[in-house]
């Protein structure tokens, strides 16, 4: 069998590294992240886990999705391209576009909508300057698409693999040895990131399998493979596990996330380079969070907790405003002693107090 020289692997590494293409993608808005771990990088496999209606799908959105895209859409001479691998497996992906454009309505214009309003769900009915607007984003949308995101809506081990070593074998040349066995990958355009998303792999397909936990190790186990081999960068996204969301462990110095919090399989806990988690302290009965009055935000205040960094400091913590009519992130300053209402709660209070008639 022919040997893999490991040497030439890290020199080729170096080289990339002085010519700029480690640099990876900035999160666009978050730069408490991107100092952190150092951008959204080739070949790195990151953990993202929340309990639900935390907002751990908008997080991804924010940081590693929309906001990855619109950093290069406003910088289309950037040295790093991207495609996005999008297993959607909880929501559809029309819905998620329909978040995106309701964010970038609020951004552009002021106008707060939801998807309730959006799709007229119930008594609701979308308003005729919000449906004249969402026709603004349809060429926006469209280039998203096609550009940049591949969605996938349903997932199981084998297709997994099947999905990537195709999209592989069309980006690049795949070397096998006599035995049919992956050797190398040798992409056409080295400048390029591939995220995997999977949100989120507790909807993964096992019917094949003993069970969930066995699926989803042999996902990460895949998920692993191709970020050795190809470079690739997986996001599966994962709940908490029901245990940390018992009443023991509220209103006390246990509240805040853990490794061993995340559902399903430990697995992909050790197999990913980074775990990030998130929590929202009033949930949980805090009344202050890293200088922040959680009692005047409220719900939607949300700790970040970079639970594991294989290639940094971990344990580190970060403050994040959390729109849920939309599901925006934005980041809070380090500390919030003596900090004023950021601009964006100022806004959404305005907003409500002139349009709805409360705050």
């Amino acid at each position: 069998m022919a040997k893999i020289k490991y040497w030439n692997r890290l020199a080729h590494q170096i080289e990339r590294g002085k010519k700029g293409l480690n640099t990876g993608i900035p999160f666009h808005g978050f730069t408490t992240l991107s100092d952190q771990i150092m951008n959204i990088q080739q070949g790195r496999y990151d953990l993202v886990f929340a309990g639900t209606s935390v907002g751990k799908t908008a997080f991804v959105n924010s940081t590693y999705v929309f906001g990855a895209i619109e950093f290069l859409q406003q910088n289309p001479d950037y040295i790093h391209n991207l495609e996005i691998i999008y297993y959607s497996l909880e929501i559809p992906p029309e819905d998620m576009i329909a978040k995106h454009i309701a964010s970038l309505i609020w951004e552009d214009h002021g106008i707060l909508t939801t998807i309730n309003e959006i799709k007229s769900l119930g008594n609701n009915e979308i308003r005729p300057e919000v449906e004249a607007l969402i026709k603004t984003y349809q060429v926006k949308m469209e280039e998203i698409q096609d550009k940049y995101i591949h969605f996938k809506t349903s997932l199981s081990p084998k297709s997994l693999f099947r999905d990537l070593i195709t999209y592989a074998e069309k980006r690049g040349e795949v070397i096998r040895d006599n035995d049919n066995n992956i050797l190398e990958f040798k992409p056409k355009d080295e400048s390029l990131i591939t995220l995997v998303v999977i949100d989120h792999i507790g909807l993964i397909n096992y019917k094949d399998y003993a069970n969930k936990k066995e699926a989803i190790d042999m996902t990460s186990r895949h998920l692993v493979f191709f970020r050795n081999l190809c470079g690739f960068s997986p996001v599966p996204v994962s709940q908490v596990n029901r245990s940390s969301e018992q009443m023991d462990r509220q209103s006390d110095e246990h509240w805040m996330p853990k490794l061993s919090d995340a559902k399903d399989s430990g697995n992909t806990q050790e197999d990913a380079n980074t775990v990030i988690a998130l929590a929202s302290p009033f949930y949980y009965g805090v009344s202050t969070c890293l200088g922040y009055d959680i009692t005047r935000y409220k719900d939607r205040y949300r700790l970040c907790s970079i639970l594991k960094n294989r290639d940094g400091n971990r344990n580190l913590l970060a403050s994040f405003l959390f729109i849920g009519e939309y599901g925006g992130y934005y980041q809070l300053p380090s500390n919030g002693e003596g900090a004023g209402k950021p601009e964006q709660l100022k806004k959404i209070d305005e907003y409500y107090a002139k349009e709805r008639g409360f705050k």
